[in-house]
């Protein structure tokens, strides 16, 4: 009783407070790296980290605040957020990594005596849970901070115990996934940045974990910090007790923790906590934080330090937890091995190759039209070996796996370059580099000095800049690359005509990272379990004309569209934009179906889902960035990739459904820093 009455305060304490969520924040790097307990050396067991892109084993307040960029939204605050990975144990013992995101609140909660609530200071860090508890004390504030929630979006769970918040894992699956919580400290001793235990000098407040006022011994009072960690066990089998593994070996789950080392720019953190007295999770409601908050950039944002040559399970499952970490209740030893090496997150392209930047697709076609290749382990080097090999002396990776070819920029393409974040799309064989966005190119060419374009005065300066290091590598010159206007004609001819001075081909062609640590970008409808496996050699190109034939015999492209999953409606053909206008979630297939991309978008808690070109998916809730206008049936007419009586979109045309019954957005759906359903939290 005592419990379920500390809990009931705890709720009313946090669903009236001030705060702003930033939510669906995506892991940067999983990897045993923890510098704050095992600082310069290899950590114990295996984190899922958000934020900065400089994450490393030291940590140095100063080299975070100037990295190039953080998964959170809000690109000033350069901190980083981590706890132990989640694992799923198959029955014959092997341990899959289980898909996460995170939602990060900070809360404005002042307690009884209405205490100045502080920005965290520069150099902070804090550790709130214990990796190696495995009970539960009720009356200790810190276990009380750590708690788990199954999420069932379906059905009415209300009073079942069974289903209650809890300290420690279920015993049972989660059909939408599964939250853990970490509630931080919000006390300060007003000295002291560490602790040799990191703990002692901050405090929870004197009459909750979560709320109230802070002791005479921790007298500054911190903006409050909440994670939630979105685990995906709903892509997994339950079979018992030891299905769900944290990477620190516990199979309690009393043993979940958060770690965090400030990176804030710290006047504009304190300047939220002044002014933003009226937000209610919505990032966009406190004017020093919306100004600042760019999406783009924390989709784009790729760790910038060099990661531990370790498999960690990033390509399929593994045999054991990494490091020295027997899974409870075993407490065997462990033998000796050596610390794995550092290396660079990205694969070096081939030699005479220099990435230039990322620049939009031809106006009207492709703009690298000679030859078009997917590959399932896309990296940047993969790509330009392939053109290199048949001839060509540009290269562009696109939309996370696909490769284009030629030796001139066609079609209306401009050589202006965009901003490093308009090409977010991870590479599909390695989620540390970049490769393209949606109708965008990550371009490449094979000789010529390095030198900085020119940026078109047509364009907004805001869309575009001069290329720099801090992009990728050293841009060429518009002189270097040939740009050439020519008819819209897809072809994939492997062959360059001979007026065409092409290099060697080289002598092999590179394998995907040779680090086990690197991960791949599967389909996002696809679970965990069926991500590619590990890279460790190229995989057979799908090569394509650029655009997919019509269906033949006539496919179903009207708004009377028969068979699909309930609740879904067909539209019909609309226009798209380069930036988009179902803007939130896509994927890319060679067996596209309209039912798996309404499948897709449904899972997410989309209302909206379009397909375009044959085998791409957009998802959103509305037309934005001026797209959506109504098109002509015959706009939209190629096949799909999965099924060809059906019609999946055209070039910038989007064969388009809607969701008509009221949809609820799961919290393991991408929300952007707006509030979302929560159990702890009305927003």
């Amino acid at each position: 009783m005592l419990s379920k009455l500390i809990a009931f305060a705890a709720l009313a304490a946090v669903a009236n407070a001030e705060h702003w969520i930033f939510g669906g924040s995506r892991v940067l790097t999983n990897e045993r790296i923890d510098p704050i307990v095992n600082p310069n050396a290899t950590g114990t067991h295996v984190h899922a980290v958000v934020g900065s892109s400089r994450f490393s084993n030291v940590y140095d307040p100063e080299v975070l605040t100037n990295s190039k960029c953080t998964t959170i939204p809000v690109q000033p605050d350069k901190s980083n957020y981590w706890a132990p990975q989640l694992y799923h144990q198959a029955e014959n013992g092997s341990l899959s990594l289980i898909p996460t995101t995170f939602n990060i609140y900070y809360l404005l909660r002042p307690g009884p005596k209405n205490q100045p609530i502080k920005a965290f200071p520069k150099g902070l860090k804090m550790l709130a849970g214990d990796s190696t508890r495995r009970d539960y004390n009720k009356s200790s504030f810190a276990d009380q901070a750590v708690s788990f929630v199954c999420l069932d979006y379906d059905n009415d769970h209300t009073n079942d115990p069974d289903w209650a918040e809890r300290p420690n894992f279920f015993d049972h699956n989660c059909p939408d996934g599964m939250r853990a919580q970490v509630f931080f400290p919000s006390c300060w001793d007003g000295q002291n940045l560490d602790s040799p235990d990191h703990k002692s000098h901050l405090a929870y407040p004197i009459q909750n974990y979560n709320s109230g006022d802070c002791p005479d011994s921790h007298p500054v009072h911190l903006v409050s910090l909440f994670y939630e960690m979105l685990v995906s066990v709903d892509q997994f089998d339950y079979h018992g007790a030891d299905t769900w593994v944290l990477a620190n070996g516990d199979t309690t789950g009393y043993g979940h923790h958060g770690d965090f080392q400030n990176g804030w720019d710290v006047d504009l953190l304190q300047e939220a906590i002044d002014t933003c007295t009226q937000a209610n999770g919505n990032v966009m409601d406190c004017p020093p934080l919306a100004a600042v908050f760019d999406q783009a950039a924390a989709d784009a944002c790729v760790i910038e330090t060099d990661i531990l040559d370790e498999d960690v399970g990033l390509h399929g499952p593994i045999d054991k937890l990494p490091g020295c970490n027997p899974i409870y209740p075993a407490t065997e030893t462990c033998a000796t091995v050596a610390a794995p090496a550092f290396i660079p997150p990205e694969q070096p392209l081939p030699s005479g190759w220099t990435e230039l930047g990322c620049i939009a697709e031809g106006t009207n076609g492709r703009a690298l039209p000679a030859v078009q290749t997917t590959f399932a382990n896309m990296t940047k080097a993969i790509c330009a070996s392939h053109c290199q090999s048949l001839g060509y002396t540009l290269a562009g990776a696109e939309f996370s796996d696909e490769c284009y070819c030629d030796n001139a920029v066609k079609n209306g393409a401009s050589q202006t370059f965009l901003t490093w974040d308009q090409c977010a799309n991870h590479c599909a064989g390695n989620s540390n580099e970049i490769c393209g966005g949606a109708a965008k190119l990550t371009l490449m060419t094979f000789g010529g000095a390095p030198a900085t374009p020119a940026t078109a005065s047509s364009v907004p300066s805001a869309a575009t800049q001069p290329f720099s290091s801090a992009n990728a590598a050293t841009a060429a010159p518009s002189s270097i690359i040939a740009v050439e206007s020519v008819p819209s004609v897809a072809t994939t001819s492997t062959k360059v005509s001979s007026a065409v001075n092409t290099p060697a081909a080289p002598a092999t062609t590179p394998a995907a990272p040779a680090s086990s640590q690197v991960a791949p970008v599967s389909s996002p409808a696809a679970p965990a379990s069926s991500q590619a496996a590990p890279a460790t050699s190229q995989a057979a190109p799908t090569t394509s004309q650029a655009a997919a034939p019509a269906p033949s015999g006539g496919a179903s492209n009207t708004t009377n569209v028969s068979g699909l999953p309930a609740g879904w409606t067909a539209v019909g053909c609309a226009s798209d934009v380069p930036a988009r206008t179902l803007n939130i979630d896509a994927f890319t297939s060679e067996s596209m179906t309209i039912d798996g991309c309404i499948d897709h978008c449904a899972a997410l808690g989309h209302t909206m889902a379009g397909l375009e070109y044959a085998r791409e998916c957009y998802c959103g809730s509305a037309y934005v960035n001026g797209g959506g206008a109504p098109l002509a049936d015959d706009a939209c007419n190629m096949a799909c990739t999965g099924d060809a009586s059906r019609v999946c979109g055209g070039p910038m045309a989007l064969t388009v459904f809607k969701k008509t019954t009221t949809a609820r957005r799961h919290n393991r759906a991408r929300v952007f820093g707006r509030g979302h359903v929560h159990g702890d939290i009305t927003v």
